[in-house]
């Protein structure tokens, strides 16, 4: 009896976990001219064994938008990706934002995905 207590007391440990694995981090865009409307899509996997829920992307600011699929919950070995946008208009000089990403991952609850641009005037 008491093995049988001991064991389910611990499943939660050896439960199946999502680990989220994003093929970037980081991305430059380098010199960019000031009004240019600037894309990047950043591309994860569920390399877990768990299902990976996506709870939310949220933008440091209100210049970066965000656009990600309906799909929030992402299977074992399944892929998706975030695109975020960026506006230089009335921007100048070196600009850094950032995206959080909060998911169901254990080990890494809160990732920060991380862009910048170095606007230069039109002329």
């Amino acid at each position: 009896l008491l093995l049988i207590f001991i064991s389910n007391s611990f499943s939660y440990l050896i439960s199946p976990e999502p680990v989220i694995k994003f093929d970037d981090l980081n991305y430059d865009f380098g010199a960019v001219k000031q009004g240019e409307n600037l894309e990047h899509v950043f591309k994860f996997t569920n390399s877990g064994k768990g299902t990976l829920v996506i709870n939310s992307v949220q933008p440091s600011c209100g210049c970066t938008g965000v656009v990600m699929d309906e799909k929030k919950e992402f299977a074992e070995g399944e892929a998706g990706e975030i695109k975020i946008t960026f506006n230089t208009q009335g921007r100048q000089g070196v600009n850094t934002k950032t995206v959080s990403v909060n998911t169901n991952d254990p080990e890494y609850p809160v990732i920060t995905l991380t862009f910048k641009c170095t606007v230069e005037d039109k002329n």
